[in-house]
């Protein structure tokens, strides 16, 4: 004679012996991982500012200077570059004193190919409008270099009035983005 309930437990026990210990976990995240969302196409910026102020006359005679290096990639899409100088101390300076020797910002970002492109030489204030870079057809692929030198004055004795001058690099680049996880790959 038969018994109905053997067969019952005996499958019951291969199947529990089948979805448990490592082989159960594996259906466990593939079950987790169909109820999360997709990966998406993203952006990165990636800034890199420089911003500096001139506070003693004795910066007349020295030059302030700054090297700045990022990478760009087949994923860079944009570079943004914002600039801005004012030269507070040097309007009251008489202008045989004031030439582009004297007070001055020389901005150039150079390609890893060693190609100029973009530039600001300047010895009055200036803000003109955010810069966008686009490649065309490509970005040079590699490390740009950021090169700033630069001299002005200040005096923060009585009031403070001093040479200043800002760069804001913003470095777009595509990425994917997975739910979860903060950071775009």
């Amino acid at each position: 004679m038969r018994r109905p309930g053997l067969g019952a437990a005996l499958l019951m026990a291969v199947l529990m012996a089948s979805i448990s210990g490592c082989t159960g976990l594996i259906a466990a995240r593939e079950s987790v991982e169909y109820l999360r969302d997709d990966a998406y196409e993203d952006f990165n910026n990636k800034k890199i500012t420089i911003d500096h102020a001139f506070t003693t006359f004795n910066n007349y005679t020295t030059e302030y200077t700054n090297r700045s290096t990022f990478m760009v990639t087949d994923q860079t899409t944009e570079i943004y570059v914002y600039f801005k100088a004012t030269f507070e101390l040097s309007r009251n300076v008489p202008l045989s004193f004031g030439d582009n020797e004297t007070r001055y910002v020389r901005a150039t970002l150079t390609d890893s190919d060693g190609m100029v492109q973009w530039e600001q030489d300047v010895s009055e204030d200036a803000n003109p409008l955010e810069e966008t870079l686009l490649p065309n057809p490509s970005f040079a692929l590699g490390e740009w270099e950021l090169d700033v030198k630069a001299r002005g004055g200040g005096d923060n004795t009585f009031i403070s009035v001093n040479d200043n001058f800002k760069i804001i690099l913003t470095i777009v680049s595509t990425c994917t983005q997975y739910p979860l996880v903060e950071d775009c790959f």
